[in-house]
């Protein structure tokens, strides 16, 4: 009985790592537009995730958010379509198709039912290749944008991630704020916002995932279909690695009973062979929730925040760690010294045995989320191609995880974290 059980329990833990090594094909349209795909009819549903390397870098000066403006007027009226018949077609043809400008990228989403596939796809066609931007609707939508920044402004954790960014990221077009200002909104014209349009979707900067109810063949049609006459800009766009970040603390009045901080360093780019240790160490520091270091000096014993985290931000050649927490006005000092003696004590000291095995298992479950459903696959195929991970990427994974040795890890942490060249921002009430 207990050999039974012990070669059942064999058996589902190898199906178990079997459905966690996507099986996937890379596919090549007539347009020669490379995505990879996969086929589940468990549901009738198709689903693409796609990104354009550009973003809110692409902003020129003084007119910093021509691309969210633009992005956010992609579903407000096209050639066959005003904005409320558009929203109404999304709808009626069981689709969902979304669009988000970021610093470095514009990501997409889009959904539809099988049986409405045709009709789903000509409405990805029109709100990528043929948006009109009406003038009334520039004016609305820029309306919207200016009364989201006045909203920000009153919000204090909103003006603390906006300060930090500009500050922190220097002379880098990342620390521009993705929405713009109300100064920039004024300067933006339609010409500009057609601009944009033709600057951020171009065909060799797209990276695409399929996954769902259709076969490769239509997969192909509908990707030349989409993206097929996209203009061509002859490179891949790159954040380049950072000449230097903040250090140190500044700070902003706001009148408020707490502080909001938010506090980074230094990471690593996601291409980076270390990136998983990297990853690992974070998730011990100040990643992983109630059991974070973090969480149990600055929040349990020293009950000084409600709530405190860091995480990383990967680019393709650079990346940062970024954390945060709020504080009474008067215990910001004090938290600030609690953050960098935890900084201080992964330098020196790095993670003991099982903090490694514990963020190790972790790792390996957490990524069962990614395959719960046709447009997380299809994100997740994306991802990895955006990043250069390598088409042997879902086999390789949790080998990695598995090989990181505590020697190294904690070498790699001693050369990593370090406490000088933290930079927080805070933004409060000083404490006099």
């Amino acid at each position: 009985m207990k050999l039974r059980l012990l070669i059942s329990l064999f058996l589902l833990l190898g199906l178990y790592k079997q459905s966690l090594a996507i099986e996937f094909e890379e596919l090549t349209t007539n347009k020669g537009i490379s995505f990879w795909f996969v086929k589940d009819s468990s549901l009738p549903l198709v689903s693409l995730s796609f990104t354009f390397r550009g973003g809110a870098v692409l902003d020129p000066k003084n007119k910093e958010g021509s691309t969210n403006l633009m992005v956010s007027l992609l579903d407000e009226g096209t050639e066959n379509f005003n904005g409320n018949d558009f929203k109404l077609s999304l709808k009626e043809n069981g689709t969902k198709i979304s669009f988000s400008a970021e610093k470095d990228k514009i990501e997409g989403s889009f959904q539809v039912v099988s049986s409405q596939i045709q009709e789903g796809f000509w409405l990805l066609f029109e709100s990528i290749n043929k948006p009109l931007f009406e003038p009334q609707e520039i004016d609305k939508v820029k309306k919207q944008i200016v009364a989201s920044i006045k909203i920000d402004k009153s919000n204090i954790q909103t003006q603390a991630s906006e300060k930090f960014n500009k500050l922190f990221f220097k002379e880098s077009k990342l620390s521009r704020n993705v929405k713009g200002s109300l100064s920039s909104l004024k300067n933006i014209s339609r010409k500009d916002i057609f601009e944009m349009h033709k600057m951020n979707f171009t065909k060799d900067n797209l990276v695409i995932g399929i996954a769902g109810d259709i076969n490769p063949d239509k997969a192909k049609k509908y990707v030349d279909y989409v993206f097929g006459e996209l203009p061509m800009l002859g490179k891949k766009r790159q954040i380049p690695k950072f000449e230097t970040l903040a250090k140190g603390e500044n700070f902003f009045e706001m009148e408020s009973p707490q502080s909001t901080v938010i506090f980074g360093q230094r990471g690593v780019s996601r291409k980076e062979e270390n990136y998983f240790a990297v990853r690992i160490l974070n998730y011990i520091l100040g990643g992983g929730g109630f059991q974070s270091r973090l969480y149990k000096e600055v929040r349990e014993k020293s009950g000084l925040v409600y709530s405190i985290y860091a995480y990383l931000i990967p680019f393709e050649n650079d990346g940062v760690i970024i954390g945060g927490f709020q504080t009474r006005n008067e215990t910001v000092k004090e938290t600030i010294l609690k953050v960098k003696d935890q900084w201080n004590t992964m330098k020196k000291e790095g993670i003991n045995a099982r903090e490694l095995r514990d963020a190790k298992t972790y790792y390996k479950g957490s990524f069962s989320r990614n395959l719960t459903s046709t447009i997380s696959i299809a994100s997740l195929l994306k991802v990895v191609q955006y990043y250069d991970l390598g088409r042997d990427y879902f086999k390789k994974r949790s080998e990695i995880i598995d090989n990181l040795k505590l020697k190294d890890v904690n070498l790699l942490a001693s050369e990593l974290f370090n406490k000088n060249d933290l930079f927080f921002m805070i933004v409060g009430k000083r404490d006099i």
